[in-house]
């Protein structure tokens, strides 16, 4: 059977993000920074971590992330500033665009991708060139899924309306794909441009 969905992963596909960034200028507003300055200590406690998956699922607003992760923390920012820090890690990867946008003409595209309401707004409004490209945009925090949940995959499949062997998909994290394959999608870890590029050939999707 032939593609005729084309998905990506968002993070470290379409765009690089540094988190250790945000954490850098995060823990300035912590007690005791210069201890915390060059790890992710401060917000790897399970707490932490449990915030960040509700928010990604969009099980809390923004605005309750922010609160929660201020409370837990100690952080003394106020909620506009810890936006900025939030979304200040991006960079769009050039190589894997041009690949969308030469695959943008002769397939449906889609992005499934575990993310959150203040990432997501922040990419669409500054890059709307690159989610113009899309047909189909499958987000984590709208869904109430995240991957490697089965459900988001049947649920992907389901609103493709295709055969699962006539998607490809690719993301940057071993279970993810794995996820993918289970379900009988054509999945393949991204490493670069390059190496996507080799993967399309080899399932006859022309570039």
């Amino acid at each position: 059977m032939s593609n005729k969905f084309i998905i990506f992963d968002l993070g470290n596909v379409v765009f690089k993000f540094d988190l250790l960034k945000f954490v850098k200028s995060y823990v300035k507003k912590t007690p005791n920074y210069k201890e915390k300055i060059s790890t992710f200590d401060t917000l790897l406690t399970p707490k932490c971590l449990e915030f960040a998956y509700l928010y990604e699922k969009g099980n809390i607003s923004s605005l309750d992330f922010y609160d929660k992760l201020a409370k837990e923390t100690q952080y003394t920012g106020t909620y506009p500033e810890f936006t900025i820090l939030w979304n200040n890690i991006f960079e769009l990867i050039p190589e894997t665009l041009n690949v969308i946008a030469s695959l943008s003409n002769k397939y449906e595209l889609g992005i499934l991708s575990n993310t959150n309401e203040l990432h997501f707004n922040f990419l669409q409004e500054r890059y709307p060139q690159v989610f113009s490209l899309f047909d189909q945009i499958f987000l984590s925090h709208e869904l109430h899924l995240r991957k490697p949940e089965q459900e988001i995959f049947k649920y992907l499949i389901k609103c493709c309306n295709v055969s699962p062997s006539e998607i490809f998909f690719t993301d940057d994290l071993v279970e993810n794909v794995s996820a993918a394959q289970e379900h009988g999608i054509k999945a393949y870890v991204y490493t670069n441009t390059v190496e996507l590029i080799k993967q399309l050939s080899k399932e006859q999707i022309a570039i």
